[in-house]
Order: structure tokens, then sequence, then C-alpha cells
């Protein structure tokens, strides 16, 4: 079993400084479009979620990129996440939710809808989105197998400047959590949920996301006029 930190608990984790308060009914209420993109490390979630923010006028939200930010601040919160995920833990589920919905909150006026990417990352995180927010409209899963996910891991930290830090093995777990903690995910998620194949090319990747995306905004025509 990977490390976790529900599962076991860290101590930390009980000490990280909570917003308890943050209230995003005005999410729900605004009714626009919610998009979850999914997918094990590799899959392509990062480009594929700039390119489709750009190409809808979606608030694209990253949760590693969230997670970032918030240890650039120094604060508290951000020092104890940064140790957290230097262990490779998860960040617990209602502080991640926190940050989503802080991000939420603070683009709503400048979007036509959200694209939440490599969000949720377990079930009780989908449980903590419907109960706060509401369900999403559509989850896309970019199914990739994890061999090949572990190529292109190794290629990233080959060619870009991730660190070298990890070791194969650890690089060949965290594929391997991901693949246990994702199935409870898509069967939570089964009658929203899109598998798109992620081998292919990156451009023939994004056309099937388009598609995906299109069907569900035939829902919502307010999307063909805000912002326009």
């Amino acid at each position: 079993m990977g490390l976790n930190c529900v599962r076991p608990v860290d101590p930390l984790c009980a000490v990280i400084p909570r917003n308890i308060g943050l209230d995003a009914s005005s999410v729900r209420d605004s009714e626009l479009p919610i998009i979850f993109l999914i997918g094990g490390p590799g899959a392509g979630k990062t480009t594929q979620c700039a390119r489709i923010a750009e190409h809808y006028s979606f608030c694209g939200i990253v949760s590693r990129e969230l997670l970032r930010d918030e240890v650039t601040t120094g604060s508290q919160r951000g020092a104890i996440l940064a140790y957290l995920m230097s262990e490779g833990k998860l960040v617990p589920s209602d502080v991640m939710m926190e940050l989503v919905k802080a991000r939420m909150l603070s683009s709503l006026d400048m979007t036509r809808g959200f694209l939440l990417s490599g969000f949720p990352r377990e079930k009780i995180q989908c449980q903590h989105f419907n109960r706060q927010i509401r369900p999403p409209d559509l989850v896309l899963y970019l199914y990739v197998r994890n061999s090949l996910l572990m190529d292109r891991v190794l290629a990233r930290t080959i060619t870009a400047t991730e660190r070298q830090e990890h070791s194969t093995d650890e690089k060949w777990r965290r594929i391997k959590d991901h693949s246990r903690m994702i199935k409870p995910i898509l069967k939570y998620y089964k009658k929203q949920l899109v598998v798109i194949d992620g081998e292919r090319d990156e451009l023939e990747v994004f056309q099937d996301i388009c598609c995906a995306i299109d069907n569900v905004l035939m829902t919502f025509p307010s999307t063909s006029s805000k912002n326009g």
C-alpha cells in the first residue's frame, strides 16, 4: 500500500490551518460547466488542460500547481504541504478541496467554465466536491497503460527540469498507487465518464476531448454567449 495522508495518518495533517467557512455556493449557482480531467502520471493532463482552457475560455485548475502556489506563499500551511509532497504523501482531502474552491471562487466572474486537472485523486475528494459544490458535468479519463506511463515519466525526468531524486522504484510505486486509487473514482462518476485514449498523438487526443466537451456544452447554451 502506498503512502497516504489518511492511511496511515501523518500527525502534521491535523495541524494544517483550515478555512472551514469557505462557501462555494456561488460556484454552484453560476451553473457554469465543470469538467474533471484525470489520468496517471505522464498521461498528458497538464498539456491537454492548457489547450482545452484556451480553446474554450475555461479556468484551468491544475491540482499540482495549486499546491505549488500555496507552498510559495511561505505560510505554515504551505510549509506542511511542501513536506507532505516531498514525502510522496497525499494532501488531506479537505485541504485540497479548500484550495480548489478558493481558485474557482476567484475566477468565477472571468470564465465560461471550470476544468480541473489531476483532481480528484481519491474517492473522498469526489464526495467532498459533490457535497460542497456539485457533481461535475463531465469526467475525462486519459487512459494510458502503466508501462507507457512509466516510459513517459522516465523520459520527462531525463529531458525536463524535474528533479531526479526519486528512484525508478518510487516512480513505479506512484503509478501503481494511482492505478489503484482511480478505480473507485471511475466507478463513482460512471454516468459522467468518458474514457479518452491517451496513447494516441497529442492532437488526436485533444480532438477526442473536444468532441466529448462539445457534446456536454450543448446543454449549456449560456456558454456560447457569455464573455463573447
